[in-house]
């Protein structure tokens, strides 16, 4: 099950609170797609709900913690949008205290969406390519951005990983936060076509080498194909 949602950045100056104050009226909150506009489970077993995009409150009281994470993962304060409008959700933890958050939008494309992971108790959020990673019981500490200009959101069963994908690599959540992290796979295009059997297989373009590669799930090594550094100059892959 692949989760495509291109989304085109904005150029906005305005402020988290603005976005959400004119959407409140205007009833126009941004989302980029059905599909993105609620957390996406796959096979995962999050000990969470997600409401994605909520209903901002009249008197502007959310009632519950709310959470500013800036494009680095720390908490802001004022919060700053400029990159474009922000990604909201409202957390509630099975046994825990519900809470707000709002994520920079990332600026340089991508997808976005919100994402269950192999950890019962991690979130993953893609605002416009950026990935960060939080957990809900602790968002006061802020969230990780482990990845950026993430175009494709994917799932490995076994072992259980949740595949961030960008145009030249993949990082790999697991149910410890990142399991692990590609090099650079491609020049350009890189998609995972297939996940089965402790294999990744990927299409891509490298300049007339192998249209696929497969890499080994558990490490994220590439298996079979043509490597880059074979075409490219390790040092003009940095």
């Amino acid at each position: 099950s692949r989760f495509y949602v291109q989304q085109r950045p904005s150029r906005s100056t305005t402020t988290a609170l603005d976005h959400l104050r004119k959407s409140s009226i205007s009833g126009t909150m941004r989302r980029v797609a059905d599909d993105a506009d609620q957390l996406e489970m796959f096979h995962f077993s999050p000990a969470f709900q997600v409401v994605v995009g909520p209903e901002f409150p009249g008197n502007g009281d959310w009632g519950c913690p709310v959470f500013c994470f800036g494009r680095d993962g720390r908490l802001q304060e004022p919060f700053d949008a400029r990159w474009g409008a922000p990604t909201i959700v409202e957390v509630t933890p099975h046994d825990g205290e519900r809470w707000v958050g709002q994520f920079a939008a990332g600026g340089l494309g991508g997808i976005s969406g919100v994402f269950a992971t192999p950890s019962p108790r991690l979130l993953c959020v893609v605002a416009d390519g950026l990935a960060y990673l939080v957990g809900v019981d602790n968002a006061h500490r802020g969230a990780d951005v482990v990845h950026d200009q993430v175009g494709q959101v994917e799932v490995v069963v076994e072992p259980a990983l949740l595949l961030l994908v960008r145009f030249i690599d993949i990082v790999a959540i697991g149910g410890d936060g990142v399991a692990w992290r590609s090099k650079r796979l491609a020049v350009d295009d890189l998609r995972v076509v297939s996940t089965s059997g402790g294999i990744i297989q990927c299409s891509l373009d490298n300049l007339g080498g192998s249209p696929t590669i497969a890499l080994d799930a558990a490490t994220g090594e590439q298996r079979d194909g043509t490597r880059l550094d074979s075409i490219w100059p390790p040092d003009a892959l940095a």
